[in-house]
């Protein structure tokens, strides 16, 4: 401090006040504004990303909210439209009120459509062209759906399925909002005016988006109309508020079963600059200290410094000390070893298929936790397929079987991790597990003229055409992108790991049979996956 007092007294001395004032503005005051300045750009940078941030993660958290129950009714509507005993149901002619009662109750007792209504939360009504039933309750006449919202937007698009925004007037006379999911029952091609229409609870969707606690006012919204939100305009028994002035922050656009809707977000905090200019004075009186003390502060600014700096040690010494701590915790290896010495009891009680099962689940575990590289032989990968169904084989007893087929100069090719398991989950899940009768996954690769051919087939339920055609597309332009989309996003990371690895070179094919099953084909050039001698890989069949 003496010293800077001194040099301070020198330049007062030697120079005039001109130059010292020039040498005070270039050397003092110029560089500690240029500090300022910068600081504050970085906030006011750092603030608003973390503000758009936010608001991108509140409309991502209401996209999987809302459209999570949209799904749970676009299921149970599927499972509706390609069920036989509801058609025949459904197009049967009755002899008398009474026949229809006892086909009725017959019904009920015979599906579970009643026990998924009271767990889900969804209601359904069918509305019949069937001029033998009795209206009442869940089946109606289709005359009674002509002046309903979801049956003027059937009419009006010519779409078979759709979610529905619409009111009902309630006994009070109050428009109550209602969500409507319908489906037109024409699976067997008998063409008949007879839908299902699911609906959703209105105001369990918008409890779940308030209960979301991001702060911000959210909306979802259609071209004219607020259809749910954490805030005002949410009552469910006035007609819905026009959107008009809502001025949102964020907006993300979805399509929906031919609905356009649009998730807006309306930043609640003040504006940035806002705020700066509020703080004037704080701003100013920063720039006063830093033209009138910089000497002064200087050497009481270093003296905390250090101690701060060697606090700050001291503080990440400890923290070092405790993360290596949690790690020891939570080593995955110690799952490893719970399961083997699960497995070694179970052996030594002779259960042996739990053993297996096991066995089969530690394998799959150990390659989850353990990604020191993404590119493995097509022979190990094989290994987790075959401990993946056979875990599944174990779930699903005699419903599920599976071959797989690999050639011999297949097996030291290199592909990668995890990516053929990722098809045949999800042929399992979407083929095999929504099927009540027996169905075979069959797993093959070879080779065909210097092309690497991998298959993966079920017999399951199928997929339509519009469905195949779009799932195809999205698999061959998989990016970084499309991997935020909801949907299959395991399949949109394993085709993009394929193309990367083969410079775009990757083929995809999708072939697919409602009530026959679906072939996922796979080709890459052998010249992009590495090689390591050739050894023989065997059939391996679980029946």
């Amino acid at each position: 401090m003496n010293l800077i007092s001194s040099l301070f007294g020198k330049i007062i001395n030697r120079a005039s006040t001109k130059k010292l004032f020039i040498f005070y503005t270039l050397f003092i005051i110029l560089p500690m504004l240029l500090v300022d300045g910068m600081f504050v750009s970085s906030a006011y940078r750092y603030e608003k990303t973390a503000q758009e941030h936010l608001l991108e993660n509140q409309a991502n958290a209401i996209h999987y909210t809302f459209f999570n129950q949209v799904d749970q009714a676009a299921k149970l509507g599927n499972a509706i439209y390609t069920s036989m005993y509801v058609d025949n149901f459904l197009t049967k002619e009755y002899t008398s009120n009474l026949d229809f009662y006892n086909s009725r109750k017959s019904f009920f007792d015979n599906t579970l459509l009643q026990m998924v209504e009271s767990q889900s939360g969804l209601t359904f009504t069918f509305y019949i062209d069937n001029d033998t039933i009795t209206n009442g309750a869940e089946f109606q006449k289709i005359d009674q759906a002509y002046d309903m919202d979801w049956y003027k937007w059937m009419k009006k698009t010519d779409l078979n399925k759709g979610l529905v925004f619409g009111s009902r007037m309630t006994p009070e006379g109050n428009d109550q909002r209602k969500i409507y999911y319908y489906q037109r029952l024409n699976y067997y091609g008998k063409d008949p005016d007879n839908f299902v229409v699911i609906t959703i609870d209105y105001s369990k969707c918008n409890n779940d988006i308030a209960n979301l606690n991001y702060g911000n006012p959210a909306y979802i919204c259609d071209d004219k109309r607020i259809l749910l939100t954490n805030g005002k305009y949410s009552n469910v028994n006035k007609k819905y508020s026009l959107k008009a002035g809502l001025n949102p922050s964020y907006v993300d656009q979805v399509e929906v079963y031919g609905q356009t809707l649009y998730i807006e977000i309306v930043n609640n905090n003040k504006d940035i600059v806002s705020v700066m200019r509020a703080r004037w004075y704080q701003f100013l009186l920063l720039a006063v200290v830093n033209i009138i003390l910089p000497f002064f502060v200087a050497g009481i600014i270093y003296a905390a410094y250090q101690a701060k700096l060697k606090e700050q040690e001291n503080v990440m010494a400890k923290k070092n000390a405790e993360l290596l701590a949690l790690h020891s915790q939570i080593n995955p290896h110690f799952l490893f070893n719970a399961l083997e010495s699960i497995r070694m009891h179970a052996l030594i009680k002779q259960e042996n298929e739990t053993s297996e099962m096991v066995g089969h689940l530690a394998k799959l575990q150990r390659q989850y936790t353990e990604w020191s590289e993404d590119s493995i032989t097509i022979e190990k990968e094989i290994e987790f397929v075959d401990s993946y169904l056979r875990l599944q084989k174990y779930r699903f007893g005699d419903r599920l079987s599976f071959e797989i087929d690999v050639a011999d100069e297949c097996k030291n090719l290199f592909i990668p991790k995890l990516s053929l398991v990722t098809f045949v989950e999800n042929a399992c899940v979407h083929g095999i597990e929504s099927k009540i009768a027996p169905g075979w996954i069959f797993v093959r690769s070879y080779i065909d003229r210097d092309t690497l051919i991998m298959e993966v087939e079920d017999t399951g339920n199928g997929i339509d055409e519009s469905i195949r055609l779009d799932l195809l597309n999205k698999m061959r332009s998989s990016s970084i992108s499309t991997l935020k989309d909801s949907g299959r996003v395991g399949i949109a990371n394993a085709c993009l790991r394929l193309k990367m690895i083969s410079d775009d070179e990757v083929l995809f094919d999708l072939d697919s049979e409602v009530g026959t099953g679906t072939l996922v084909q796979i080709c890459i050039p052998v010249k992009y996956v590495k090689s390591r001698g050739n050894r023989v890989v065997k059939s391996i069949v679980g029946r």
